[in-house]
């Protein structure tokens, strides 16, 4: 029985074709930004071809460390579910796609059923997830390799770093690759200079989630009363950040605080990443855009209620964390305007890059297991 639960991870080769599959949501994705980084420049001649789902695509179009970006037809497959024959004639048509690229090797960092199937469905004759124990789904029964962290309790990003790891990449560096173009830089600086002319520090509010994480927002009230105490304790300027579906709710808390806060502009993740990296300082709970903007380096209060900190928190000396167990609402916007003066008080401004030290980052031996 212990021989079937060892499945030993051996190195990447330079010249191996890796298909990596991160699909899900744009926190996930910019998580496992830093182990893509690492894999490359241990293997700078690796072919690597990243599947994604539609929500994170535009996140990782022209990515310099991805050869090719494959979309996961997830909105399509599931229109066809009560279609059986063309959803059967579809998926076919899917792993034929896959394994007419002849994969070496498929990594799994997703650990779900989805994300393994794909693994199997590359035929790659090398499939790496994650040991039973430490993924979802019974993902584990389709990969061939197994990486056996240390500890279940794991910050997402270090825990793709391991994976990383047992594939043979090395390096101390936590660091979120994300180039800017030249033009998503001067239409950000355009919106920020419109927005707010007196150039104060600019602090940016968002108040959406996924509707199936509804339980993460922070009340609209709570925001509004945030807003206009970072206008006349701080004097800073609220700028309120939005989704699809969520303009309504940027506006609740713009009218709710009396204009003290601006609601910002309809604007794609890449847009809002130009933003993020021109503010001084960004406020929400456990969603994408946080994660956004810890890896533009902006530094961040984070909210949080039953999530666990310790898997999800923004890493880094430059953040702060509120959490009350319960729900975020427990949470007081006097509790978040004194984390938000402390990091706006501190007197070295942060860095605009995110580059980290993994060592710093988790002084602990957690490397992964057999």
């Amino acid at each position: 029985m212990q021989a079937l639960m060892h499945r030993p991870v051996a190195h990447l080769k330079d010249h191996d074709r890796v298909l990596l599959i991160r699909l899900g949501a744009v926190g996930d994705v910019l998580r496992t930004l830093p182990a893509l980084h690492l894999l490359r420049r241990t293997y700078p001649g690796l072919h690597l071809t990243w599947v994604v789902e539609d929500p994170s695509r535009d996140l990782l179009v022209g990515h310099p460390e991805i050869d090719e970006l494959i979309v996961f037809p997830r909105r399509e497959l599931r229109e066809l579910a009560l279609r059986p024959r063309r959803l059967a004639s579809r998926l076919t048509a899917l792993a034929e796609g896959l394994r007419e690229r002849r994969f070496g090797v498929a990594i799994d960092f997703q650990g779900s059923f989805k994300s393994g199937l794909l693994a199997r469905m590359s035929g790659a004759p090398r499939r790496v997830g994650f040991a039973p124990g430490h993924c979802r789904e019974f993902s584990f029964l389709w990969t061939n390799e197994w990486v056996r962290p240390l500890e279940l309790r794991l910050n997402r990003v270090e825990r793709n770093l391991i994976m990383a790891e047992r594939l043979g990449a090395t390096g101390d560096e936590v660091e979120v690759i994300l180039p800017e173009l030249a033009d998503e830089g001067r239409e950000a600086e355009s919106i920020l200079e419109s927005l707010n002319p007196a150039g104060v520090p600019v602090v940016v509010l968002s108040p959406g989630t996924s509707r199936r994480q509804r339980w993460k927002r922070w009340p609209v009230e709570h925001y509004a009363r945030l807003a206009s105490l970072l206008r006349s304790s701080l004097g800073a300027l609220p700028l309120v950040a939005w989704g699809p579906g969520e303009e309504g709710l940027a506006r609740s808390i713009a009218s709710g605080c009396h204009g003290h806060a601006v609601v910002a502009p309809p604007s794609s993740l890449r847009l809002l990443a130009a933003i993020l990296r021109r503010c001084a300082l960004f406020v929400g709970a456990d969603t994408g855009p946080m994660h956004l903007a810890w890896g533009m380096g902006c530094p961040v209060v984070a909210l949080f209620g039953p999530t666990d900190p310790l898997l999800n928190a923004p890493l880094g000396p430059a953040h702060l964390v509120l959490r009350s167990g319960r729900s975020t609402s427990n949470i007081s916007p006097e509790e978040v305007l004194r984390a938000a003066g402390t990091i706006l008080g501190r007197r070295s401004a942060p860095p605009r890059t995110h580059r980290l030290s993994r060592a710093a980052l988790f002084p602990r031996a957690v490397g992964a297991g057999p």
